[in-house]
């Protein structure tokens, strides 16, 4: 689009008139930028046809919603919020809306909210179509793209719906979580197994049913079988913040040396009391914590 009412400082600043020349000529210039802009519209438009056209059975649409038939998941896009937003792009806030993720194959049972953004740093500068055919394709790839760092919102989903039990997104977990916290993914135990500090290893699952959070177990050097420490990390007192498989397993991966060494903020209170008794350095320092405290308190 031309730079009709931008104001380049390096030149001199334009004055602006009551003639009717310069109105008119704001006008047919106001008139040009609206008309590229629907022209752009329209091209885009076409391009998101065009991959709506060649995917026939992976772009879907059922009543009242758009379905796209991704390799690890369903995604159902509500038609009335796109077209609302395409409609009036003032309304209703900004980005796209949340898209519903069911089963691979499925379009009811249990499900999870993804909120994903095209991939585009300029996609305000970009038509609504084209932003709509970014997401159309990045579903359709969601296996690639559940990899890529940025879209941590599609992890979070995907492992909301299928938990860490085997799926169609196993192998991608699997490979996501072995190369960005050199984690090992076990789907056939719904477990992840993870290095922690002074040669502990930890491992996480949450395979059993009656337990809402997920159960963790450790290993010392030179020792054999795992050893739960924690039935259900629900039971944590900073449960907001450790609520999912990847924040837990950078708690684990850094314990239980932050247990000790850092902060009380800088772990978990609950996690700390549980692994206390099978780590005495960690007990020494909740001890001394605790006598602080109450010298503190009687000052």
């Amino acid at each position: 689009m031309s730079g009709l009412f931008d104001i380049d400082e390096e030149e001199e600043k334009e004055t602006p008139s009551a003639s009717f020349e310069y109105q008119e000529g704001k006008k047919n210039g106001f008139k040009n930028l609206v008309n590229e802009s629907f022209t752009a519209m329209q091209t885009s438009f076409d391009y998101l046809l065009k991959t709506i056209e060649n995917n026939p059975d992976r772009i879907i649409f059922g009543v009242d919603k758009i379905i796209i038939l991704g390799k690890l998941a369903t995604y159902s896009i509500p038609l009335e919020g796109l077209i609302q937003r395409m409609r009036n792009p003032y309304a209703g806030g900004t980005g796209l809306n949340s898209t519903t993720a069911t089963f691979k194959g499925k379009l009811d049972g249990k499900e999870a909210s993804v909120c994903i953004q095209p991939d585009h740093q300029n996609v305000a500068n970009l038509p609504g179509c084209d932003v709509l055919d970014s997401y159309f394709l990045m579903l359709l790839n969601d296996d690639k793209f559940i990899q890529q760092e940025r879209h941590s919102p599609l992890r979070h989903a995907l492992l909301n719906l299928y938990g860490l039990s085997a799926s169609p997104a196993s192998a991608a977990f699997k490979e996501y979580l072995n190369a960005s916290m050199e984690a090992t993914y076990i789907p056939e135990e719904s477990a992840v197994e993870i290095k922690g500090t002074n040669g502990w290893k930890w491992k996480m699952s949450d395979g059993n049913p009656l337990v809402p959070g997920y159960t963790i177990w450790f290993k010392k050097p030179r020792q054999r079988a795992w050893k739960k420490v924690v039935q259900d990390t629900t039971e944590f007192e900073y449960g907001y913040h450790y609520d999912d498989v990847f924040s837990i397993l950078e708690l684990l991966s850094d314990s239980p040396r932050v247990l000790v060494e850092d902060e009380t903020y800088a772990s978990d209170g609950y996690f700390r009391k549980m692994v206390a008794p099978h780590y005495s350095p960690l007990e020494k320092r909740i001890i001394a914590d605790e006598k602080d405290a109450r010298e503190s308190a009687e000052s």
